[in-house]
């Protein structure tokens, strides 16, 4: 069976135009600096850039490679942050459960199996510099905003404009590193196995909003809400295709998509190096 699907945003996907890294309690988040302006967020115009560029952030913890703070500073100041905290919990209205159950693998505890956790201890989480009284105002506010009649599909992106799209918002540079860098491993592991590794619940879409409003066209609407269901629906996409337009360049193993199906390099420069690494090879071994 076949169908025809098309991508589109939710409302309300913000990014800001400054980020800074800052320590809070013994961990480095990224958050929007004082005094940034949010600004929409349409993943639908970088569609491959914003996955190329994390994979290739996440080549880098994979080789053991240095990642510099401006590197991810620029990557979210493009794109935004990635929407972690909507992402984990099994109950996309996760604000209205006093305790919040987490998917299996969702890179707060690193365990495979489901996690449970206190909303107000959630959210303080991905909310650093917010104290329990203002915790407790959010979750007022948020469940006041769902109480009354209102479609799903303008809910969900209210919440969001709270919550994950929120000057107050921010995500721990180790959380962004290591998930950057299990996407790469998954692409590594397709390249070389031809199929995904085993179990990967953490690049499962999770919490997809469907739209039907087109199925008089044939079609059927998947709407993402943050950037980390765009990345992982762009992702899984790519790697279901007929021909495999992702690839990685067998000279500096960065990720990349080539116009042409059959190339194995990013760029000219990567083709000739490693020619001439060949070539000198081939003449080491001609010489012993």
């Amino acid at each position: 069976m076949k169908a025809n699907f098309y991508i589109e945003n939710q409302r309300f996907c913000l990014a800001f135009d400054r980020y800074v890294i800052e320590e809070i309690n013994g961990k480095r988040y990224v958050l929007p600096e004082k005094g940034a302006k949010s600004h929409a967020s349409t993943f639908s115009d970088w569609i491959d850039r914003y996955l190329i560029d994390v994979l290739n952030i996440g080549k880098k913890v994979y080789y053991k490679e240095e990642v510099e703070d401006v590197e991810i500073l620029d990557y979210v100041r493009n794109y935004g942050l990635f929407g972690f905290m909507a992402d984990f919990p099994v109950n996309r209205y996760y604000v209205l459960d006093d305790n919040v159950a987490l998917r299996d693998y969702n890179l707060i505890d690193y365990e495979d199996h489901i996690t449970n956790m206190k909303l107000e201890e959630y959210l303080n989480f991905f909310m650093p510099k917010l104290n329990n009284n203002q915790i407790k105002e959010l979750i007022e506010k948020c469940r006041k905003d769902i109480s009354p009649r209102i479609m799903e599909k303008y809910l969900t992106p209210e919440l969001n404009e709270f919550l994950i799209f929120s000057k107050n918002y921010g995500e721990p540079v180790d959380m962004i590193l290591q998930y950057a860098k299990i996407l790469y491993e998954h692409l590594v592991h397709f390249v070389e196995e031809r199929h995904l590794m085993n179990y990967s619940p953490l690049i499962a879409i999770n919490n997809l909003y469907t739209n039907i409003d087109s199925l008089h066209n044939n079609e059927i609407g998947l709407v993402y809400g943050y950037l980390k269901q765009a990345i992982d629906l762009n992702f899984l996409v790519n790697l279901s295709q007929d021909t495999i337009m992702l690839k990685i360049c067998k000279f500096c193993h960065k990720a990349f998509i080539p116009k042409n199906s059959k190339a194995e390099y990013d760029t000219p420069q990567c083709k000739n190096k490693a020619n001439v690494y060949s070539f000198r090879k081939r003449a080491q071994e001609e010489e012993n």
